[in-house]
């Protein structure tokens, strides 16, 4: 749970992060940009410091609803504001019979509401400082202490027969003197809770018992504080998780279907290009040994150039009618191998790697059998197990 104290607007807030417990985990002062961005989706429940007051109102005993309805105005006397302007909220009924309510501008809550919206947070409830817990409360006269607040210098005033105030310096002492002479007179009693509070014994009217005590309210016990959650009728908010957090669970399976899918095409891609580049290096490979010396720019167009010239040199045979007896020999003898190959305008050099001379002899004498085509061995040398042979193929005639 994250805990904020709406001060000032426009201003780094204090905050709180609580431990199931109730203790304080860690704590800071930080703009709201920083909290959304350190506790983004956090619960977040805010104490504002001014401009909430808590009141008393004697009601009859009626239904919740009627309750609610008649608060206003009985409270309207104790207000100096117009009801249209206000934001009443109905506490629980106190041991004196009386209906406690917290009442704060409309345009100051909204304003706040306003500012979390901006930066995607979202309250789950709004708390007055002044919203002691009821252990914290005398059983009788009043309690005064320094308020635990950070940076806050006022005093607070628990009342066992009215709600807690937090007052200025200034005005504690007759703050005091007016709600003394208003306690009965068994009840005109004041206990100064912590040592800053003995100060104030001198401002007390004469005939008031005062009393001294160390078990002041400590900041911890108001953090839990959850009566008046001033986020109620028109500015209610759902407690329900957001919409999106029921597809979770669909969230997941799409995008491990997704992770799963680009993998897959990664992969495939991979494997793609790695036969782009084994055919790349064949055909570069087939280019240099068919026409060394020369740059490969467009292997098919270089060869049909070639082809065409060689049949425009010549109008009764061209050099691909040598090339395809050429491979058709040597794809009818098996381990034959063209490593390097040279035309001109009748006739073709290659270079072969062959397994025997037998097969050798054999290649030879099928390229003797195509019809129009003359064959005669440039060379031959066996070398590691193999052969490797250089044959002039030419027209018949030429």
């Amino acid at each position: 749970m994250l805990i904020v104290l709406l001060s000032k607007p426009d201003q780094p807030l204090h905050w709180w992060r609580l431990e199931r417990d109730g203790q304080i985990q860690e704590q800071g002062c930080d703009p709201l940009s920083v909290l959304q961005g350190r506790f983004p989706g956090a619960r977040i429940r805010a104490f504002m410091a001014d401009g909430v007051n808590l009141l008393r109102a004697t009601l009859p005993g009626q239904r919740a609803a009627a309750l609610k309805a008649a608060l206003p105005y009985a409270l309207e006397e104790q207000l100096s504001q117009d009801l249209d302007e206000l934001h009443i909220v109905m506490g629980p009924r106190r041991n004196d019979g009386r209906i406690s309510a917290a009442v704060v501008e409309q345009r100051l809550l909204e304003g706040w509401l306003a500012q979390f919206s901006a930066v995607g947070l979202r309250l789950e409830a709004v708390l007055p400082v002044v919203a002691v817990p009821a252990d914290a409360v005398p059983a009788a006269g009043l309690r005064v202490q320094r308020s635990p607040w950070p940076q806050d210098s006022r005093w607070l005033v628990t009342d066992s027969a009215a709600e807690a105030v937090l007052l200025e310096s200034g005005m504690l002492p007759i703050w005091l003197r007016k709600r003394v002479q208003e306690l009965e007179e068994g009840q005109r009693a004041v206990e100064l809770a912590g040592e800053q509070a003995a100060e104030l014994e001198s401002s007390l009217p004469a005939g008031v018992a005062v009393s001294r005590s160390d078990q002041v309210v400590s900041l911890p016990r108001l953090l839990g504080a959850t009566e008046f959650n001033l986020l109620c009728g028109p500015f209610a908010v759902s407690m329900a998780p957001p919409p999106w957090r029921a597809l979770r669970p669909a969230l997941l399976a799409v995008a491990a279907t997704l992770v799963l899918a680009v993998g897959w095409l990664a992969a495939e891609r991979m494997a793609l290009e790695q036969q782009r580049d084994a055919l790349q290096a064949r055909i570069e490979r087939s280019f240099s040994d068919a026409l060394p010396g020369e740059r490969m720019l467009d292997p098919a167009m270089q060869f049909r150039q070639r082809l065409s010239l060689a049949a425009a040199a010549d109008g009764q045979a061209s050099v691909g009618q040598l090339l395809y007896a050429l491979y058709a020999a040597v794809g009818q003898q098996q381990g034959a191998e063209v490593r390097q190959l040279r035309g001109g305008s009748g006739e073709l050099e290659v270079e072969l790697k062959i397994a025997t001379f037998a097969d050798l002899e054999q290649l030879r004498a099928t390229l003797a059998a195509t019809q129009g085509i003359s064959e005669s061995l440039l060379g031959a040398d066996s070398d590691s197990g193999a052969v490797t042979a250089r044959l002039r193929i030419t027209r018949s005639g030429s």
